[in-house]
C-alpha cells in the first residue's frame, strides 16, 4: 500500500517509516497538516496515517479538509495519538477518521490496523465498482435499450442547459402510443413487450446521432431534439415518427398496426424552464390524444385546462379529510419463501365527488407544493396507527406496517414527539412502523436536521426503507451512514427481471447489494408467478404486489387476519 503520515516530529516520522518499510509499504511524508492535504492531492494513497497533534493544523482538521476534496473515494484514515480517549474517538470519527492507533505503537498493532484499513479500502473498491455497474445499467431501460426516465430527467437538464449557454433551440416530442393496452389485452404482454422494443427501434430511426430517445415507462416515450433552428424541423420529426410508428408490426408472427400520439414543447419558446418544458409537453401529448390520436399538437396557452383542474384539485385537497374523502388500504408484505405475513405497506386513497378517485401520483405532488403534506401526512399516520390497533398485529414480533412519507413531514419541528406519542397512545411499539422515503428525497436532502430526525427515529426503534431504489443514484458511501434499515426495489425492475437478461442483472445487483449493507430487501409491484418464482431463486426475503394480494381496505384486513394461516416468528 502507499501509506502517506503526516508528523511534525521528525522522530516520530523516522520510526514510523521504518516500520512501514518493514513490512513492506510504500511511504510518503509529510511534516505539517497543510503538506498532508498538498501531497494528498499529488500522490493519491490508499492510506494516511495523521498524528492529532500538530502545529497550525491539527489532525482533525487535515482529516476534514481532505475529506472535503474528495469525500466520495473514502480513503482511510488512521490518528495517530498518545491519549485516546472517549471525547477524542468522537472527535476523530466526525472529522472523517476511521480508527486510532495509541502511541508509542508496537509493529503488532500497526501491522494489523493496516491490514484492517486494507479490508475497508477493498470493500470500499467493490462497492464503487457496484455502484459504477448500477449507474450504467439503470441509465437504460432493461426491456426497449433507450435512456429510461432517471437518465431522461438528468440529460434534459443538461440539454437545457447547453440551450441557454449557446442560445439554441431544442423540442420536446413526448409520445404515448395508441391503445396500447388493447395490445397487452389481446395478444398478451409478450406480444406489449416486443411491440415496446419495436417501436424504440424505430424511433432511434428517425432522430440525428445528437438526439435523445428515453422510455418514460409504460409506453410513453420521449425524444429530445437538439439544437434546431426552428420549431417546424420539430413537427417535420413529429411526422417522420408518426409514419414509422403507423406502420405494420410482425411479431411473433401476429400482424399489428399501432398508432402514437405526440406533444411537441419548444424551449424556450414554449417554455422557461425545463420543469415547464416536460410539463407543456405532456399537455400537449394528452391534448393530441383527445383530437382523435395518431396526431402531434403544439403546445399552446389554450391547453391551459389542466392547470385549471389542478387548481381545482388543491381547493378541494384542503377539505377531503374533513369531508371525508380519503380513506386507507393496506398492501400485505410477504416473506417470499415462506409466505408468511411479514406486514403491510399504507396506501392512501382519495374519492373525489366530481373526478372520482384521484391517483396519489395526482394530488401528493399537489400537497407537497403546500403545506397539506404535513396535515395529509399526520392523518395518514394517526388512521393507520387506529385501524391497525384493532387487528391482532402484536402477535407478530416482526410485523411492520410501512408508510410513505415526505422530507416536509420529517422538517418538522415535533415530527418525531408526534410519532412517539401516536404509537405511545395506540400502544404500539416503534419497532411496528416503518418509514418510506423514496431514494432521491434521501440522497438530495443533505440538511442536518433531515439526517439527525432520521437518527433519532431509528434509535428509538422505528425503521426507516428507500422506496422506488434503483431509480436514482445514490452515494453508496451516503447510503452506508444513514439509518436505513430496507430497500424498495422499484417494480419497473421487477417486472422485467423474469424476462429480461439487463433487467436479472439489476435486481440481482440490488439485492446483493441490501444484503452486503445489512439491510431487507423488499421487491416491489410483483405480478406474475414467474417473477415470484425468479425472486425466490435469487435470495430475496420479502415482497409485494397484486400476485400475493392486492391493496385491502380496512374490513377486508380484517377478514384477510381471520383466514390466514401464519406461522409466528
Amino acid at each position: 500500500m502507499k501509506i502517506l503520515i503526516a508528523d511534525d516530529s521528525r522522530t516520530n516520522v523516522a520510526l514510523l517509516s521504518n516500520a512501514l518499510h518493514k513490512l513492506g509499504h510504500e511511504v510518503v511524508a509529510a511534516s505539517s497538516g497543510r503538506e498532508a492535504v498538498a501531497l494528498f492531492q499529488l500522490q493519491r494513497p490508499d492510506l494516511l496515517i495523521l498524528d492529532v497533534m500538530m502545529e497550525n493544523m491539527d489532525g482533525f482538521e487535515c482529516a476534514r479538509q481532505i475529506r472535503a476534496l474528495d469525500s466520495d473515494d473514502w480513503i482511510p484514515i488512521i490518528f495517530l495519538s498518545a491519549s485516546v480517549d472517549d471525547a477524542s474517538i468522537a472527535k476523530g470519527i466526525d472529522a472523517g477518521g476511521d480508527d486510532y492507533l495509541a502511541k508509542p505503537f508496537s509493529e503488532i498493532t500497526l501491522e494489523a490496523k493496516i491490514k484492517a484499513m486494507q479490508r475497508i479500502s477493498d470493500m470500499r473498491q467493490k462497492l464503487f465498482e457496484t455502484t459504477q455497474k448500477l449507474y450504467l445499467l439503470s441509465s437504460t431501460d432493461a426491456l426497449t435499450d433507450v435512456y429510461n426516465r432517471a437518465q431522461f430527467d438528468r440529460s434534459v437538464k443538461e440539454i437545457v442547459a447547453t440551450a441557454d449557454r449557446y442560445h439554441n433551440q431544442l423540442a420536446l416530442l413526448f409520445i404515448d402510443l395508441d391503445n396500447f393496452k388493447n395490445v397487452n389485452d389481446t395478444f398478451g404482454h409478450h406480444i406489449g413487450d416486443l411491440l415496446l422494443t419495436e417501436v424504440a427501434a424505430r424511433l432511434k430511426r428517425c432522430v440525428r446521432s445528437v438526439d435523445f430517445v428515453a422510455r418514460l415507462g409504460g409506453d410513453e416515450f420521449a425524444v429530445v431534439l437538439s439544437e434546431i433552428k426552428n420549431i417546424e424541423e420539430a413537427a417535420a420529426t413529429a411526422k417522420n415518427i408518426l409514419a414509422a410508428l403507423d406502420a405494420d408490426y410482425n411479431l411473433d408472427n401476429h400482424y399489428i398496426r399501432n398508432g402514437a400520439s405526440i406533444g411537441i414543447a419548444c424551449y424556450p419558446a414554449m417554455a422557461g424552464s425545463v420543469e415547464d418544458l416536460i410539463l407543456n409537453a405532456d399537455i400537449a401529448m394528452y391534448h393530441a390524444k383527445a383530437s382523435g390520436r395518431n396526431n402531434f399538437q403544439y403546445y399552446t396557452q389554450e391547453l391551459n385546462q389542466r392547470y385549471r383542474q389542478q387548481i381545482n384539485l388543491e381547493h378541494s385537497l384542503k377539505f377531503a379529510i374533513e369531508r371525508h374523502e380519503m380513506f386507507l388500504t393496506y398492501q400485505p408484505i410477504f416473506e417470499l419463501q415462506s409466505r408468511n405475513l411479514a406486514g403491510v405497506e399504507v396506501l392512501i386513497n382519495w374519492d373525489h365527488p366530481k373526478f372520482g378517485v384521484v391517483s396519489p401520483s395526482i394530488f401528493i405532488p399537489i400537497a407537497e407544493n403546500t403545506s397539506l403534506i404535513n396535515e395529509i401526512g399526520s392523518w395518514v399516520l394517526e388512521t393507520a396507527c387506529t385501524e391497525l390497533s384493532q387487528f391482532p398485529i402484536r402477535t407478530f414480533k416482526k410485523f411492520r406496517f410501512a408508510i410513505n412519507i415526505s422530507p416536509r413531514q420529517i422538517l418538522q419541528e415535533d415530527f418525531y414527539q408526534h410519532i412517539i406519542e401516536i404509537l405511545t397512545a395506540k400502544a404500539l411499539p416503534p419497532n411496528f412502523l416503518e418509514l418510506e422515503l423514496t431514494e432521491t428525497s434521501v440522497m438530495t436532502y443533505t440538511n442536518p436536521n433531515f439526517q439527525d430526525v432520521l437518527r433519532k427515529l431509528h434509535k428509538a426503534g422505528v425503521s426507516i426503507s428507500i422506496d422506488d431504489f434503483g431509480t436514482g443514484y445514490s452515494s453508496l458511501i451516503r447510503l452506508k451512514h444513514l439509518p436505513i434499515n430496507a430497500l424498495k426495489i422499484e417494480k419497473l425492475f421487477v417486472q422485467d427481471a423474469a424476462t429480461n437478461s439487463n433487467g436479472s442483472i439489476i435486481v440481482n445487483c440490488l439485492i446483493a447489494l441490501g444484503k452486503n449493507l445489512g439491510m431487507t430487501v423488499i421487491a416491489e409491484g410483483i405480478e406474475t408467478q414467474e417473477q415470484l418464482d425468479f425472486l425466490i431463486a435469487k435470495g430475496c426475503p420479502q415482497g409485494q404486489g397484486y400476485y400475493l394480494s392486492k391493496p385491502l381496505t380496512a374490513d377486508k384486513l380484517a377478514v384477510f387476519f381471520k383466514n390466514m394461516q401464519v406461522k409466528q416468528p
